[in-house]
């Protein structure tokens, strides 16, 4: 934690490599690049933290499955992931988490321009 009670960004990416995920989702005829934080649901402040210092607008949502508990950010919207996903993470996540970050962060360059072109079709 830093000195006004947020964790740090690197506190931040720690908790990433191990509860983060960066992932393409199949919607509609698209593939839709996706940002998920998963955490166990008693820590619901800790993740209130985390939201608060990325500046996220997304709601957490709590799942029960197979008695487990845990709580669930899904970042979707491609201005959040290219100004404030990418930049967070870029270079401060290590071994395997850093290779898919990376490959996921190629993949969403290579196809901003579909985006883009989609969008005012």
């Amino acid at each position: 934690m830093n000195e006004n009670g947020l964790p740090s960004l690197d506190f931040i990416s720690g908790l990433i490599s191990t509860g983060g995920v960066f992932m393409w989702v199949k919607q509609k005829e698209t593939e839709v690049p996706v940002f998920q934080i998963k955490m166990h649901s008693s820590q619901h402040e800790l993740l209130e933290l985390i939201k608060f210092k990325l500046g996220l607008k997304e709601n957490i949502y709590e799942y029960n499955y197979a008695n487990r508990q845990y709580l669930l950010i899904l970042v979707r919207r491609r201005s959040v992931i290219e100004n404030t996903i990418i930049p967070t993470f870029d270079g401060r996540l290590f071994g395997t988490k850093r290779a898919q970050f990376e490959a996921w962060k190629k993949k969403y360059f290579e196809k901003k321009l579909d985006f883009i072109y989609k969008h005012y079709a």
